[in-house]
């Protein structure tokens, strides 16, 4: 076979545009038309000095780093090896060529205007039709903050610190004995004896603030929280709301509260003011079950959907296996009691309120129930009771919004679309499985906030992307999946699909 000479000095002369290698549909042509499309609505000053350097368009960073997150691309140096060398990239940032340093700094100086960005999301998906909101799902998890557990600072040793730094007299031996995070501030060298106390006086401020004995030294808003696995680790409470028709993200809200209970309100505030609407119905899990959640469905006109602890048992089958525990207690609403398991009723003796330590947080009202008789000659007494009860008494947290939520999830109406609520776990799924939200490298909360309102507008415009080009699965096709995937590798597969 006689092979072809090529000559290497040859030239080629033509005209190639910045998207002559990108697919048609792809879904670097829906960021850039998104995205261009809305930039004109955020208002963004550019830099218009004649006398400096001309920096690079706000918009073309914009398009690079919002799809860079859709390619799960979170190194900036990655993404400038990508601008410079990958056709792609090339199209979505019209060509310029920012550096490692230019990238990062963008990325934070761009921060505010994510959250918009993700209002129109939203607002695209609504008048195209996809959805009305008329369900918005809100739950809660815990995002690991840039902070280990072993670097933290106790009180006692910032009382230590700020006592040296205001020139009071501290014994040596004190000094030497604090721990290797107290030890990074008392040797650092770069900072003043000014800005170390500054530096105490706002970590003393964060303990007025919680009642932690410990504060992280790196990311000093960050707390102790429990996780999923029953380990503390310190992490931002992060909520989330999400719709259900469309699973678009219609908010997330960073708290330091180490739990979900009085949550709800500001998240739910943020989702309508997104959306632009108030939904018919909003869903929550039991923890969020309590006077000032109730309050806010009722304000606001929302018809909301929150079961109590023994309905959530109910639901997914854990029931407490001993026959004489309250969840076998049954409530008869028409005649305010509870029937025990040994079928005698247990009537209504006494409602007082429990007050809160916390002025922000509602007291808690509870109501006795009890029959002292019919437990005095129940041939059950040793099942039931311990040694030293006389009798059996039920104790009901919540006064009449408890209560008047209690009778609406007994309702199979109710119960059905609050069945509706798992929509909320996915985003949470892929936030952390596919957009490594754990592994971010963000301190402070605004910071957090910020960077978890870029991984939010990146998942809702593929997602959004997705609902336009028709690229859905279906339930059927998700089962073929598993199904396939079990045969294959020979797994056994336990999963719940919605």
């Amino acid at each position: 076979m006689v092979s072809k000479k090529i000559d290497k000095n040859q030239t080629k002369l033509g005209i190639k545009t910045h998207d002559f290698n990108v697919p048609e549909g792809h879904i670097s042509r829906f960021v850039v038309d998104f995205i261009e499309e809305i930039y004109p609505k955020l208002g963004i000053s550019e830099n218009t000095k004649k006398d400096c350097r001309p920096s690079y368009p706000p918009c073309s960073m914009l398009k690079l780093l919002v799809y860079a997150k859709i390619d799960h691309v979170e190194s900036t140096r990655m993404i400038e090896e990508m601008a410079k060398y990958h056709d792609i990239y090339k199209f979505v940032c019209d060509g310029i060529t920012p550096s490692e340093r230019t990238i990062q700094r963008y990325r934070n100086d761009l921060g505010p205007y994510y959250e918009v960005l993700l209002q129109m999301t939203l607002k695209k998906a609504f008048d195209d039709g996809f959805t009305d909101y008329n369900h918005v799902a809100i739950d809660g998890t815990i995002k690991k903050a840039h902070n280990s557990n072993q670097n933290m600072i106790s009180k006692k040793e910032t009382q230590i610190l700020a006592q040296y730094y205001k020139g009071l007299s501290v014994d040596p031996a004190k000094l030497e004995k604090l721990n290797k995070p107290a030890q990074k501030i008392f040797h650092d060298k770069e900072m003043s004896d000014e800005e170390k106390l500054e530096l105490i006086y706002d970590i003393q401020t964060q303990f007025k603030f919680t009642g932690q004995d410990k504060i992280p030294m790196n990311d000093i808003e960050a707390r102790m929280m429990k996780g999923k696995k029953g380990n503390f680790l310190v992490a931002y409470n992060i909520q989330s709301a999400v719709d259900y028709d469309t699973k678009l993200i219609c908010a997330l809200n960073v708290t330091q509260n180490p739990t979900d209970h009085y949550e709800l309100p500001e998240i739910a505030d943020k989702a309508i003011n997104n959306i632009g609407k108030t939904p018919k119905h909003m869903s929550a899990d039991t923890i969020y079950l309590n006077q000032i959640s109730l309050s806010y469905f009722v304000n606001k006109g929302i018809d909301g959907l929150i079961p109590t602890r023994k309905q959530t048992k109910e639901r997914t089958g854990e029931l407490n296996p001993k026959p004489f525990h309250k969840d076998h207690f049954y409530y008869i609403t028409d005649m305010d009691l509870f029937m025990c398991p040994a079928g005698q009723p247990m009537y209504f003796y006494k409602e007082y309120t429990e007050k809160s330590d916390d002025p922000e947080k509602a007291d808690k009202i509870k109501r006795l129930y009890n029959n002292y008789y019919a437990c005095k000659y129940c041939i059950h007494r040793e099942t039931c009771l311990t040694e030293k009860q006389t009798h059996r008494t039920i104790t009901e947290n919540g006064g009449r919004l408890e209560r008047a939520m209690f009778f609406k999830m007994e309702k199979e109406e109710y119960k059905k679309e609050f069945g509706k609520r798992p929509c909320v776990e996915g985003p949470f799924g892929i936030l952390k499985d596919q957009y490594h939200i754990d592994q971010e490298i963000v301190i402070g909360m605004v910071k957090t906030q910020e960077r978890l309102n870029l991984d939010a507008l990146a998942y809702n415009i593929k997602r959004l992307y997705n609902l336009i080009e028709g690229k859905t699965n279906n339930k059927e096709d998700i089962v073929d999946f598993c199904e396939s995937l079990s045969a294959t590798h020979q797994l056994k597969l336990d999963v719940t699909i919605y």
